[in-house]
């Protein structure tokens, strides 16, 4: 959401400015403005003065979650310069005095946005030094949050894309492609922003010029073309799947699968874990194998980590036979207020809580928390039993936004009986 301001933040117009976020959002804007959409000039216009700040007063961006402030706050000014120099609004002043602190950056990334910006803007030999340099700098986040969204993949995907886009350094861009063939390939998850990457990287492939051919284990005949073909296959045609290419030129395959598990998924995680536990509104805890109809449960879910992470999103889907007890609304049925010490001490730790955003959906409870190495966060929540039958009962789900594969799932509560 566009705030008063012209930056974005994350979840509503309430929410702290993300300095990254709000170039991110501009980019998107200035790009569908140029395709003929409907943008309102109001929006864009606050969007390019508050990114024009960011090139000239770097000091107000107040970097909240991140282990090297400089290099978050040199990747929020580097794509400034670019989504302003597009538009032929980056003062090329501010663009070489970035420049010169091109030793923050903690990924090629932004050196090259900026370096693309210089160019476009008219310094060229800093812009093919900022490009040069960005071929050689890789991501450097191994033990530390930047604060971008970014990661490997999702940098070189991006890299890839900026370097089509603007025609620049062919033999670097086939490197990239090959260095992104095998990044994805070994990702079981992917963030919003890397698949993004990855389209937006990949949508000129399917157009470059050149026949190929291969022999599959599908049938006997060769496959042969200039253009992408895809098929659609069953799990036993998946499993004995081969693919040779009889041709000369290099030859990309992607598998996409998807199906129902057989089971459950086993507890457990990686950096980060969820614990459920189920009380009465008194605070003793409650089986949920004989509720009545009508019946209040309050839910804790407790989260922790292994290291810093600031985007954590938790999600604890509800069996079918409960309600979550919306307590923003003025006219909610229940209150936790008013429940024992138990409670209230539950409620204390919540408070404590660094809770960005929250939502109580008709089928889960949703909230984007930060959660600190070696602080458990607490959450809490009012469920009401409301329709007779048995059922089973979703295990609780927390993820970093932005790196997936940290991700844990709790245990099964249930299954959930109610009774009339």
């Amino acid at each position: 959401m566009q705030l008063e301001n012209g930056g974005f933040a994350l979840w509503d117009r309430e929410g702290p400015e993300e300095y990254w976020l709000t170039a991110y959002a501009m980019d998107f804007l200035v790009r569908a403005s140029e395709q003929g959409y409907s943008v309102p000039v109001n929006a864009i216009n606050k969007g390019n003065e508050r990114l024009l700040r960011y090139l000239q007063e770097p000091g107000l961006m107040t970097v909240r979650y991140s282990d090297d402030a400089q290099a978050s706050r040199f990747a929020a000014q580097a794509y400034a310069a670019l989504v302003l120099a597009r538009q032929q609004k980056a003062p090329l002043g501010a663009l070489r005095e970035i420049w010169s602190r091109h030793d923050q950056a903690r990924s090629g990334l932004p050196l090259l946005q900026l370096g693309i910006a210089l160019k476009t803007m008219g310094d060229a030999p800093r812009g093919d030094a900022a490009l040069k340099l960005a071929v050689a700098t890789p991501r450097q986040d191994e033990n530390r949050w930047l604060g971008d969204y970014g990661s490997p993949l999702r940098d070189n995907a991006l890299k890839l894309a900026l370097l089509e886009e603007n025609k620049l350094l062919p033999e670097v861009q086939n490197q990239l492609l090959s260095t992104l063939s095998e990044e994805a390939y070994g990702q079981r998850w992917l963030s919003t922003q890397e698949t993004n990457a990855l389209f937006l990287a990949g949508r000129t492939l399917a157009d470059l010029p050149g026949s190929w051919q291969a022999k599959t284990s599908l049938q006997a005949e060769p496959l042969a073309g200039d253009k992408a073909q895809t098929r659609n296959l069953d799990g036993d045609r998946l499993a004995a799947l081969q693919v040779s290419n009889t041709g000369s030129q290099p030859l990309w395959l992607r598998l996409d699968s998807s199906g129902y598990p057989q089971s459950a998924p086993q507890p457990g995680g990686n950096v980060l874990g969820i614990e459920r536990t189920i009380f009465d509104t008194q605070g003793q805890q409650k089986s949920l194998s004989s509720l009545r109809s009508g019946e209040l449960v309050l839910v804790k879910l407790e989260v922790t980590a292994k290291r810093n992470v600031p985007d954590a999103l938790v999600v604890d889907l509800l069996p079918a036979g409960l309600e979550l007890e919306n307590q923003n609304l003025a006219n909610s049925s229940a209150s936790l207020q008013e429940n024992g010490d138990a409670v209230q001490n539950l409620l204390n730790q919540m408070q404590q809580a660094d809770i960005q955003h929250i939502e109580f959906r008709d089928d889960r409870f949703v909230a984007a928390v930060a959660v600190n190495e070696g602080q458990p966060v607490t959450l809490v929540y009012l469920a009401r039993a409301v329709t007779p039958g048995t059922y089973q009962v979703p295990q609780p789900q927390v993820e970093s936004m932005y790196a997936p594969q940290w991700r844990a799932t709790g245990a099964a509560s249930g299954p959930l009986t109610v009774t009339p």
